[in-house]
């Protein structure tokens, strides 16, 4: 009967661990994923994320992030009016019915491509901001590589294939990225352009009167999970689909803060399992992890001496308080170096940093380490002792 009960008890574990893996299965629906910290960038889960893939209507964060910067550098306002020209209509794929002479804001553009995922209005936007679509592209590349997208590169401002390059009709050419590059992309957009991203990312349906328009956000994710306010999805044949979503989670322990996550998936199956792919993983981020304190400011750290006596000791202390999003039980490895000190020393001056380590041997965070006291003058006695030790050594 005990040998009964106990393999019932061994069923039972590896029945429930099984069920909690599968309820983060995002390898199931997905070729490539990842789930990172905003603030920090610091990866949460990660599946194929290096793998270049063709990125699809995810071009789109790009050629918002270059409008975006346009209009910061003032040299165009999103209140434009901007004539759509006949290339621009007659751009294939999703739409955001835009007409040859029509003529519309460009802020009503940058919601056709976020909202409704229209590439006619993102061939519009890139002949208004680049003065021509290769000169955009151009901007949308410089770009990339400025903020470290290394294994992306962009050829149109949609995401769609492009046929008969090189006379080439039978493999397209298409804009190219990884999970982890467009997970970069996003955090970009939210650190930079946080209120300006989220006002339309986070539109359910937008809806334009005088253009008799009104169209739902692509994104599916905005109507199930609450909290989710962005950002992106795409689809072309050969990248499948995909999408880039962020979600603020709420911390509901007085000792913890809130944090948000992005998440990406690439090459899924069909728009209802990125939907869940996308789901699952920012589920994951909520129900694993929290944003806690590692080390408060002014935690006292220990003492030093400079030169290596006694007299002139300097009381180390953190600059200011560290928190970092982990799992609950997960350990954390920390190791303090210390600065070359010279006199003098001033109150508050960096003597060294302590680095934090998650239980894979990676950095996921560090806080820089000051004095607590200052030494302005050193005694002629210790002055004599260390020259006399300089030229004995």
């Amino acid at each position: 009967m005990k040998s009964k009960i106990t393999t019932l008890m061994i069923i039972f574990v590896l029945f429930t661990n099984i069920s909690n893996a599968q309820n983060y299965d995002i390898d199931r629906y997905t070729k490539a994923a990842i789930l990172i910290d905003q603030e920090s960038g610091n990866v949460l889960y990660e599946k194929n994320a290096d793998q270049q893939m063709p990125c699809a209507s995810l071009t789109k964060m790009m050629t918002l992030l270059v409008t975006l910067d346009s209009i910061k550098n003032n040299k165009v306002s999103k209140n434009d009016v901007v004539e759509i020209s006949s290339k621009a209509a007659r751009t294939r794929g999703s739409t955001y019915r835009l007409k040859i002479g029509e003529k519309v804001e460009l802020i009503n553009l940058m919601k056709g491509i976020m909202v409704v995922s229209g590439n006619d209005a993102a061939v519009a936007i890139s002949e208004h901001v680049g003065g021509d679509t290769k000169t955009f592209v151009e901007m949308m590349n410089k770009k990339a590589k400025e903020i470290g997208m290394n294994s992306t590169s962009y050829i149109n401002p949609h995401g769609l294939p492009v046929y008969g390059i090189n006379g080439d009709m039978e493999t397209p050419k298409e804009n190219m990225s990884t999970a982890r590059d467009l997970g970069l992309l996003a955090k970009y957009l939210i650190d930079t352009y946080k209120d300006e991203v989220l006002a339309i990312t986070s539109i359910q349906t937008h809806t334009n009167y005088k253009r008799g328009f009104i169209g739902n956000n692509t994104n599916a994710l905005l109507r199930i999970m609450p909290g989710v306010d962005g950002l992106k999805t795409g689809f072309t044949g050969r990248a499948g689909y995909c999408l880039v979503s962020t979600m603020n989670i709420k911390s509901t322990d007085a000792n913890n803060k809130d944090f948000r996550v992005i998440s990406v998936v690439l090459g899924g199956q069909s728009s209802k399992k990125r939907t869940s792919a996308s789901k699952e993983l920012l589920q994951y981020g909520k129900n694993n992890f929290k944003k806690s304190i590692l080390v408060k400011k002014d935690t006292f750290i220990g003492k030093t001496y400079l030169y290596g006596q006694s007299e002139l000791e300097v009381n180390l202390k953190t600059k200011e308080d560290l928190w970092v999003v982990k799992k609950d039980k997960e350990k954390i490895k920390r190791i303090i170096s210390l600065d070359n000190l010279n006199y003098p020393i001033n109150v508050g001056d960096k003597v060294g940093k302590i680095n934090y380590y998650n239980q894979d041997g990676i950095n996921i965070a560090s806080v820089d380490i000051v004095s607590d006291n200052s030494i302005k003058t050193i005694s002629m006695k210790i002055k004599l002792k260390l020259f006399i030790n300089r030229i004995v050594n």
